[in-house]
């Protein structure tokens, strides 16, 4: 696949072209913030936090990115994807691009993985590809919020998300929302400002963050530390999460009983619970949070 990678793009600097993973690009995302961290800063990602994120900005904890079977599944189908994608919409010229610096903002940056080309128009597109092991009831916020960083810093008007998820092709059209861009530019700003200052972000209560912390704390030492009020908050939450998770799994039982060999479980037309096999038998969990 060819390069579309001009020095300026619609006033964004290009900062370089450089392989995924290689030390270049790690450095130029140490130096900013690209688009697949600003799910993570506006509290989107499930799987990493804000504050996590501010320890690897600071080198308090790694920041390197271990490549899982996940990871590795959506390197080695990216290409083929996009040909694919291609093939079904010939009036479109496609491209890798590289890295690109906001011409107003330097530590916001952009490196989608396509970017498109009207064959006639000249019309521009960023294209963000993504796998899933499973289907999708909606696109995971993170990712709409990805492609809108994208095309804040390039000024490009158009994006598309083209999943393979399931097994199941999808394109969802991203149309550029330049509030939405503002709100999250505000929190960038706010994030970035942290790692400037060396200020921890707020506590989140996620398991990111707890693992975080727990890095950053390795050894102990026989002393005691005076924890007060904390120390009896923590000792409540104790109990009601025990309890909590007996009430938990007491209305898993019930439902998984309810939907006998049914996959989904509803509430007024809203899958609330969803049964998966794993290692050969019946699980349930829940798939997705909503207001009934």
């Amino acid at each position: 696949m060819e390069f579309y990678a001009p020095e300026t793009l619609n006033g964004a600097k290009l900062l370089g072209i450089y392989p995924p993973g290689s030390p270049e690009w790690h450095a130029a995302r140490s130096l900013g913030i690209g688009g697949s961290e600003v799910g993570t800063i506006l509290g989107l990602n499930p799987w990493e936090s804000a504050y996590a994120l501010w320890a690897k900005k600071l080198n308090l904890i790694p920041s390197e990115i271990k490549e899982n079977w996940a990871i590795r599944f959506g390197k080695a189908f990216e290409a083929p994807i996009l040909t694919l994608w291609a093939e079904e919409y010939p009036e479109w010229e496609v491209f890798e691009t590289g890295t690109y610096e906001d011409e107003f903002c330097s530590y916001r940056r952009a490196n989608p993985d396509a970017i498109a080309k009207h064959r006639v128009t000249g019309e521009l597109m960023v294209i963000e590809v993504k796998t899933a092991r499973t289907t999708w009831d909606d696109v995971p916020r993170a990712y709409l919020a990805q492609v809108q960083h994208y095309m804040g810093v390039t000024k490009i008007k158009k994006g598309v998300i083209v999943a393979v998820a399931g097994m199941t092709w999808n394109e969802y059209e991203v149309p550029y929302n330049q509030d939405m861009i503002d709100v999250q530019n505000t929190a960038l700003e706010r994030f970035w400002n942290s790692v400037k200052t060396e200020t921890k972000p707020n506590w989140d209560g996620s398991e990111a963050t707890y693992n975080a912390v727990r890095y950053m704390n390795p050894d102990f030492e026989g002393v005691e530390v005076e924890l007060g009020p904390l120390g009896e908050e923590l000792y409540r939450a104790q109990i009601a999460a025990d309890e909590g998770y007996k009430y938990l799994m007491l209305l898993k039982s019930k439902t998984l009983d309810t939907m006998g060999s049914a996959k989904w479980g509803v509430v007024n037309t809203v899958r609330v619970a969803s049964r998966q096999l794993r290692a050969g038998s019946p699980s349930l969990i829940v798939n997705k949070k909503a207001n009934l």
